[in-house]
């Protein structure tokens, strides 16, 4: 039998772990879920070679001694599956929203050595894409500011973020981003880091920007409130793992 590490099992975006840790439950996991779940997807994932699969349902009742997680908890905690798991569940969701060709409507079929799909109709191959959002720490005067989105967790303060647009740099998303939604502009923007977030194929790309002009003046339909935060004394922001935790608290 492969060993737990060599198989992921997601259910609803979650990891379906060994509980009390953060080892891949494993193949007698899977054969206990699949005596009440079907199998959304099922493949392995290149170049790692491992095997990750897709139940339906939500992400609750796992089988005795498991759990299901959050990627979060694996980021935060530095596991050694995190990277494996967070490009497992990426492939998952592409795989999901592309099972037909977009230029003919044709079924995809694995490709043959690549990690791709092909059209079994006309030919044309279909690779996993990212979406690039950038996500940034604004300074001013020993503060940074933090905003509570509309349309996330009412109660949790987090930076600015967005996506890139075709035709614009990072740098420039970042300054539209933030003159968009708080309506102040940024000079100098420094890139700190990126990450990968499977939800469903983002890559977060962190930077910490120098205000430079204007008040606050909040898009209404983006944010529900932002205010300049000492770091000694934040608010709810969120949980270790993140980017947004990484750049807010300078780790």
């Amino acid at each position: 039998m492969a060993p737990a590490g060599n198989l992921f099992v997601f259910g609803d975006g979650q990891l379906l772990v060994r509980a009390g840790g953060l080892e891949p439950a494993g193949a007698d996991a899977l054969a206990e879920l699949r005596k009440t779940r079907a199998a959304l997807d099922d493949f392995i994932v290149r170049p790692q070679g491992v095997r990750a699969v897709g139940v339906t349902g939500a992400a609750d009742d796992p089988p005795a001694g498991c759990e299901w997680t959050r990627l979060r908890t694996l980021l935060g905690a530095d596991s050694p599956h995190a990277a494996t798991a967070c490009r497992a569940l990426g492939l998952l969701n592409w795989r999901a929203a592309h099972r037909f060709c977009g230029a003919c409507g044709g079924p995809l079929a694995e490709h043959a050595t690549e990690t791709a799909r092909t059209c079994a109709a006309c030919g044309r191959t279909e690779y996993p894409g990212l979406a690039p959002a950038v996500i940034v720490r604004v300074e001013k005067e020993g503060k940074i500011l933090l905003a509570r989105h509309v349309q996330r967790i009412p109660d949790l303060w987090t930076c600015l973020a967005g996506y890139v647009e075709l035709g614009e740099s990072l740098e420039d998303c970042v300054r539209r981003e933030v003159k968009e939604e708080a309506g102040i502009e940024v000079g100098e923007v420094r890139y700190v880091a990126s990450q990968h977030w499977p939800y469903p194929n983002q890559m977060m790309v962190g930077f910490v920007a120098q205000w430079k002009a204007g008040e606050l003046k909040l898009q209404p339909e983006e944010l529900a409130e932002a205010r300049w935060f000492d770091p000694a004394e934040l608010p709810k922001i969120p949980p270790r793992g993140s980017m947004a935790w990484r750049l807010i608290c300078g780790g």
